[in-house]
């Protein structure tokens, strides 16, 4: 029995349980792996190592598995039928009458973002600096790989709760441990001085399942995810490297 007739076999939600336990597992291995092999190594595995990260055939191996593991993975649950286009929030929402929910959401979420860390990044270099050297459109389709990835883990506790209150709670509880579980995320936790870029990250969750939880909307989530990526951070004042 191959491993897609094994899920084919289960109950929707079951299925959705399995799949969704083994993209932690996936990430908890990925981020460990990175960890190991942050310094250069010597011998074949050195080498290979360094032609993933630096020819363009492992770089593209790497944005293929990267697309597989954000994209594919939440549409192929959905293809199944393992999930819905509903709990995802991606289709069959109401627009109109969470738009005044949204935008106080919005806007409180800027006032507060900029309200809290503008004062840090005056006194201290900020770590939640953008050193990728990414252009606009790369942006988007990083932000666009973290709501997905966060509307999949909010996905399946909705479904299995049948609320979407405590299940948005649960997803974003999800997304915490699987962030905690990336050795480079606790090291810059444990440094005061560089702390800033992982609370970063764990605020626009947090902000992202409050939006959701009030709108069910992922592409509510998206937007305002996009806004204080591309605004709050210049009115805060994160530079991005390649400016």
């Amino acid at each position: 029995m191959s491993l897609l007739e094994f899920l084919r076999s289960l109950e929707p939600r079951g299925a959705l349980a399995i799949v969704l336990g083994a993209s932690i597992v996936l990430y908890v291995l990925a981020a460990n792996l990175a960890w190991l092999q942050r310094a250069p190594r010597e011998g074949r595995w050195g080498r290979f190592v360094h032609w993933w990260q630096t020819k363009w055939l492992g770089r593209g191996i790497g944005e293929l598995a990267r697309w597989l593991y954000y994209l594919a993975l939440p549409w192929a649950t959905l293809m199944l039928g393992y999930s819905t286009m509903r709990a995802l929030g991606v289709w069959g929402m109401d627009w109109l009458a969470p738009l005044v929910n949204f935008g106080v959401l919005a806007l409180g979420a800027a006032v507060v973002i900029v309200w809290v860390w503008q004062p840090y990044a005056r006194i201290a270099p900020p770590h939640a600096v953008d050193e990728s050297g990414w252009n606009w459109a790369r942006h988007l389709i990083e932000v666009l790989y973290r709501e997905a990835h966060w509307a999949f883990y909010r996905a399946g506790p909705i479904l299995w709760l049948d609320d979407f209150y405590w299940g948005s709670f649960f997803g974003l509880f999800l997304i915490l441990i699987e962030g905690w579980s990336n050795p480079a995320t606790r090291a810059r936790v444990e440094d005061i001085a560089r702390a800033d870029a992982a609370l970063w990250s764990g605020g626009l969750a947090i902000i992202s399942a409050l939006v959701f939880i009030f709108t069910q909307n992922v592409w509510y989530c998206l937007i305002v995810h996009l806004l204080l990526d591309q605004a709050a951070r210049r009115a805060i004042g994160f530079p991005r490297r390649h400016e």
